[in-house]
């Protein structure tokens, strides 16, 4: 069946703000948002734009613990950043978002550590992944890219209030929210019969924004504001939990045609060996860095421009609009319908 879902990825003409970078945005932040001594997590970062969004943070003087499954990737991530920035204020604690039980144990964790908490970036996922089922058997890309995250925000709030006004909780979300809705009645795709990699990736992202949405609705008055985003295609690690048939349909969307996705895909293919030697050539002229992909989130995190707009949905540095009427939630119905069903799914954890 042919593929018709539309690029979301390739813009006609870069926005303004789509190559501005992390440091960028917090180099020009005012003398009284300083970020010195705040504390950070972010999930998801022991690569890509998560370790981006670890060390630009760190290196403008706030401590940062990076939440990751793998302690020996973390720890090659806080060395490349201390490689750069001797003095970086790093920790690692361990947090498998496909596993509920390890949520709530990170926050006991972090709260052994008594330090604040000013900052959470929800910046971890999987994408288009083969059909599977996380511990608590939700579908995977919806339980690692929402369910995991809503527990940890739900568990995190007091420590966010107590450091508030001016806390943030950043929900990195992606223009491939259009792919799906929320599948409220049928969240696992009944039992994998009928996946679709993409549009559980859709069903996954759409749940980010309204998770954003809900829980500014019901906590921004007591000091923590709440944005989603997309961050911009970006040659990650992300796409690794792709099948080869989601990778090779993600690459026929941003290829301009048949002669340049086999060029990408043979290039794919070697880059693990010539990437040391050559770096990161293959990407596309229109894929941002990972510097220029961290830069929403951390200017999501940090800007005192947002001030009183949690909420709000942000693209390249700017507010912007979702795709979708289900995520744009005019009436906000669908983020309460979200919120009052991920509660009930994550009660027993409470």
């Amino acid at each position: 069946m042919a593929d018709n879902r539309p690029d979301i990825h390739k813009p006609n003409e870069e926005p303004e703000g789509y190559r501005f970078t992390a440091d960028q945005m917090l180099d020009q932040l005012p003398k009284d948002a300083s970020i010195s001594n705040k504390v950070y997590i972010v999930t998801g970062s022991h690569s890509g734009i998560g370790e981006e969004t670890a060390r630009s943070l760190s290196s403008h003087g706030a401590k940062v613990i990076l939440a990751t499954r793998n302690q020996k990737s973390a720890q090659a991530a806080m060395d490349r950043i201390k490689s750069k920035h001797p003095k970086a204020n790093l920790q690692w604690l361990y947090l498998d978002l496909s596993d509920l039980d390890t949520v709530k144990t990170f926050v006991a964790d972090f709260r052994k550590t008594g330090l604040p908490l000013n900052g959470l970036i929800c910046n971890a996922g999987i994408m288009a992944s083969p059909y599977s089922k996380t511990k608590q058997g939700f579908e995977s890309q919806f339980g690692t890219n929402h369910m995991g995250h809503f527990l940890l925000i739900k568990l995190l709030l007091d420590d966010l209030i107590k450091s508030g006004p001016g806390s943030r909780v950043v929900v990195v979300s992606s223009a491939g929210h259009r792919f799906s809705g929320i599948k409220f009645d049928d969240l696992d795709f009944s039992d994998g019969k009928v996946y679709e990699p993409f549009e559980a990736y859709g069903q996954s992202k759409t749940a980010n924004i309204l998770c954003a949405k809900a829980f500014n609705e019901k906590y921004s008055d007591k000091g923590v504001e709440f944005f989603s985003l997309h961050p911009g295609l970006i040659r990650t690690n992300l796409d690794n939990s792709m099948s080869p048939d989601a990778r090779n349909t993600s690459i026929a969307r941003i290829a301009s045609g048949p002669v340049q996705a086999s060029f990408y895909k043979a290039a794919i293919a070697v880059e693990s060996f010539l990437k040391p030697v050559f770096g990161n050539f293959i990407a596309p002229k229109f894929m941002k860095t990972v510097g220029q992909g961290a830069a929403t989130q951390v200017w999501a995190a940090t800007s005192p421009d947002l001030n009183g707009k949690g909420g709000a949905y942000l693209d390249d540095c700017h507010i912007s609009t979702p795709k979708t009427e289900e995520a744009q939630d005019a009436t906000g119905e669908n983020a309460r319908r979200l919120y009052d069903l991920s509660i009930k799914l994550v009660a027993q954890y409470l």
